[in-house]
C-alpha cells in the first residue's frame, strides 16, 4: 500500500474527502518526521513508538576495495519498535491467513494434524457492548479470527 492508497483507506473510514484525508496524511508524516528530527519520541500507547536512535561510529570493509578499511561516522537513525496491541494484531493475522491446501497455519503448526477451521461457520461479528450493538460498523470480533481489511 503507498501513500495514495493509504489515504483512500483512511477518506473511507473517516468520511473526509479523499483531498483532506491526504493532507491529514501528510501533515501526520510532517509532524512525525519533525519531532524525529529534533530527536523526539512519538508514542501511541498500544501501537507503538517512533524514536532517533543514535548509531555509534565504526570502522568497516570499503565494499569496492575489501582491503581498504573505511571509518563510518557516528549518526541518528529513525528507529520503530511496534506496540503489544499492534503485534499481536499481526501475529494473529498470520496465524489466522488461508493457505493454499484449504488449511491454515493455525492448524499446519498442530501435532494432531489438521482440525477443522472452527471460526469458518462463524464468522460473524460479536457486537459492541459500548454502543449497544446496533451499529453494524462498529463491531469487535474475536481474537483470531478472520474479518475483511476494512473491520480491521
Amino acid at each position: 500500500m503507498n501513500k495514495g492508497e493509504f489515504a483512500v483507506v483512511i477518506a473511507d473510514r473517516t468520511e473526509l474527502s479523499k483531498a483532506a484525508a491526504s493532507r491529514a496524511v501528510d501533515g501526520i508524516l510532517e509532524t512525525l518526521t519533525e519531532a524525529m528530527a529534533e530527536h523526539d519520541e512519538v508514542s501511541f500507547a498500544g501501537w507503538g513508538k517512533f524514536s532517533a536512535q543514535r548509531r555509534k561510529g565504526r570502522d568497516a570493509r570499503d565494499p569496492r576495495n575489501p582491503r581498504r578499511t573505511i571509518h563510518i561516522a557516528p549518526a541518528y537513525v529513525p528507529k520503530f519498535k511496534a506496540g503489544a496491541a499492534l503485534r499481536r494484531e499481526i501475529q494473529d493475522g498470520v496465524l489466522a491467513e488461508p493457505q493454499p491446501n484449504g488449511g491454515s497455519l493455525r492448524q499446519a503448526a498442530s501435532p494432531d494434524g489438521p482440525q477443522p477451521d472452527q471460526n469458518a461457520q462463524s464468522a460473524q461479528p460479536i457486537a459492541d457492548s459500548r454502543d449497544g450493538g446496533d451499529n453494524p460498523s462498529k463491531t469487535n470480533w474475536a481474537p483470531g479470527q478472520w474479518r475483511p481489511l476494512a473491520q480491521r
